[in-house]
């Protein structure tokens, strides 16, 4: 079987002559969202794309009019001869990686994913398949994640400094996802933070789906926007930011590297696990990861992305089983 693979209204998929689109801006064809973050969701739906239900309602606190088709994870789609199945992917709730199959092959894409465990989402699960198109956020070699309990240690211990001295605290995550998670860690340590109007309302969400958030009772501790915390000028603030993104950038303040996403060691382990006789390198250090791959597990790996001129022409590589 031929399988056409392309980059540029998200992840195009041609099997057996019809098209399905992952994570597509615009949602035409048929149209699979791994998860709710911003860059992953269409901004326009022509036909309803597919996601979980946490997917659905974190996409409609941003867009109202989103629409969608809503299916269960680990329960598969048929679309003629092609089936679809929504996995765990371990990102943030309700993401999923996209397991489609036919007789002949297997694709996982995996969207955005982290391998650790996680304090406000359900862990990863792993399929092989005979196809993995992988993202690439964080797959630099120089790229290593600590510890989850780590992170927890020294921000505890910062922020028990700074209030001994008398600072207030802001502390600033991706609104999605990362506050969340930050709120968990925080609350494991019997400190319950109040939190910006947009954290609050993806909180509330989270809250929903049985995810255990308690806030708003400690005055001198916020949660807020990474963006909105790094512009805050106060003799009367201290400001982390939790971020991967802390190893390579300088954000202007005190971080840690909190990560939603795995880091190179960890997509490597993934990668191995999966088995997959190709590999194609998305959204981030797409040159660099596949050619690790290639190299250190002699694994079939290629970059997947738009073309030099930063345009919408698509890149297109074939592979046939």
């Amino acid at each position: 079987m031929e399988v056409k693979i392309s980059y540029g209204n998200g992840i195009g998929l041609k099997l057996n002559g019809e098209t399905f689109l992952l994570d597509p801006k615009i949602s035409d064809f048929t149209s699979f969202v791994s998860h709710a973050h911003f860059d992953h969701s269409p901004y326009e739906i022509i036909k309803k794309p597919y996601c979980t239900q946490e997917t659905f309602e974190l996409i409609k606190v941003r867009d109202p009019s989103f629409k969608a088709n809503i299916v269960r994870k680990n329960e598969k789609i048929d679309f003629g001869k092609v089936s679809v199945e929504f996995i765990n992917s371990g990102h943030m709730l309700g993401s999923a990686q996209i397991l489609i199959e036919t007789e002949d092959v297997s694709i996982l894409y995996t969207g955005d994913f982290k391998l650790r465990e996680s304090l406000s989402c359900e862990s990863i699960e792993i399929r092989n398949a005979d196809i993995l198109i992988i993202e690439s956020t964080f797959g630099l070699r120089s790229i290593s994640f600590p510890s989850l309990e780590k992170i927890e240690e020294e921000l505890i211990s910062w922020i028990e400094k700074q209030l001994k001295e008398g600072y207030s605290i802001n502390l600033g995550g991706y609104p999605l996802g990362k506050s969340q998670e930050i709120i968990s860690i925080l609350n494991r340590n019997k400190i319950y933070p109040k939190l910006s109007s947009t954290v609050e309302k993806y909180s509330e969400v989270y809250r929903k789906f049985g995810v255990k958030l308690n806030y708003g009772k400690d005055d001198e501790i916020f949660v807020k926007p990474i963006n909105i915390v790094c512009s805050i000028k106060s003799s009367k603030w201290k400001s982390c930011v939790l971020t991967g993104w802390t190893l390579l950038r300088d954000f202007g303040t005190f971080g840690l590297p909190l990560s939603d996403h795995s880091d190179f060691n960890q997509i490597l382990s993934f990668v191995k696990e999966v088995r997959p006789k190709v590999v194609y390198c998305v959204h981030g250090f797409v040159k660099e990861l596949s050619s690790a791959i290639r190299k250190e597990l002699g694994i079939k790996a290629f970059p997947l992305f738009k073309d030099n001129n930063f345009n919408e022409q698509k890149s297109l590589v074939e592979f046939k089983i």
